[in-house]
């Protein structure tokens, strides 16, 4: 009935509209419309009302709010379903158990607060109050090898997103994280409904710290958010919104067989590009310049002139100096 409500006011296009018309409009008494009126306002809407005149949206929550993040939402097919919770133990399981159910293509789950987020490697993620936590469900048009790749995808379409909104510059840490002058602002986790050869779904989580302090972060990795950096709470709908936009636009560029234009974007935004870094893989322990990723989406490193790479699932990046 909200969403009713602020799909008349919107239509009105900035003119008055009386509680009447809202009420014989949704076969409403106008105390409900009044009462709805005032949930949306606590819901962070600036709706002005006058007698006589009515009521007139001025200002759309930028609290999240399934609402407010469709009237943003320009894609063709990610995001046509996208379910907002108060809580949630993971975006990520709760996608994968209705992508078991039969949930199609383009679904988008967001909770407002995680209590069981989790990283790369099981690490715990801080899913507090105030961050972005998001999962998208995609059945891209790929072949195995070009499916994995879309993690890259989502790195680039963040630092997209961050770049377009705010103008910040942003880096991408191979394989899925996001970071702000060596600190750690978003994390993203690929997983899949079953195997890649029998059933190609790809479950993609994307945290992001933005109206919240900079949480700790294991492994002493230092943490950033868009709270701390830019000084001032972002629209949470509008961020949303774009970027699952951008997603859909680097997922569409895949698609069409575009990954080598994709892989230039990313070593553009890499972070740790031409610097020395330690590659974990196992027991093994490398050391070398960290030479950009290869046409497979695999982690290129100059070793005393040699090139080698590295599957994502198989290792851990460190700098040297700092923590990029």
């Amino acid at each position: 009935m909200r969403g009713k409500i602020l799909d008349l006011l919107v239509n009105s296009q900035g003119h008055y509209l009386s509680g009447e018309s809202i009420s014989k409009s949704l076969n409403i008494t106008r105390a409900a419309v009044w009462k709805q009126i005032q949930i949306l306002k606590d819901l962070g809407y600036g709706i002005e009302a006058q007698t006589k005149n009515g009521y007139r949206l001025q200002k759309i929550t930028s609290e999240l709010d399934e609402w407010a993040i469709a009237y943003y939402l320009e894609t063709e097919r990610l995001g046509q379903r996208v379910i907002l919770f108060e809580e949630l133990a993971s975006t990520n399981d709760f996608a994968k158990e209705n992508v078991k159910q039969g949930e199609g293509d383009g679904f988008v789950v967001i909770a407002k607060k995680q209590t069981a987020g989790r990283g790369r490697l099981g690490r715990k993620w801080e899913s507090s109050l105030g961050g972005l936590w998001l999962t998208a469900a995609l059945k891209p048009n790929l072949n195995l090898a070009d499916a994995s790749k879309v993690t890259l995808a989502a790195g680039v379409a963040m630092v997209t997103t961050l770049q377009n909104l705010f103008g910040l510059k942003t880096q991408i840490k191979w394989p899925n994280d996001v970071m702000y002058e060596d600190k750690k602002l978003a994390g993203i986790l690929g997983e899949v409904v079953g195997e890649w050869n029998t059933v190609q779904t790809l479950i993609l989580g994307i945290g992001l710290n933005a109206n919240v302090p900079a949480p700790k972060m294991e492994n002493e990795t230092l943490a950033a958010s868009l709270l701390d950096i830019l000084g001032y709470p972002v629209n949470l709908n509008l961020l949303a919104a774009r970027f699952i936009k951008q997603l859909e636009e680097e997922v569409k560029g895949l698609e069409q067989g575009g990954f080598e234009t994709l892989r230039k974007r990313w070593i553009e935004n890499a972070a740790g590009l031409g610097r020395e870094v330690i590659v974990y893989r196992g027991t093994e322990t490398f050391r070398g310049i960290f030479s950009g990723i290869t046409a497979d989406g695999e982690l290129l490193l100059d070793i005393n002139g040699q090139q080698m790479s590295f599957v994502s699932g198989e290792v851990k990046l460190r700098g040297i100096t700092g923590y990029f």
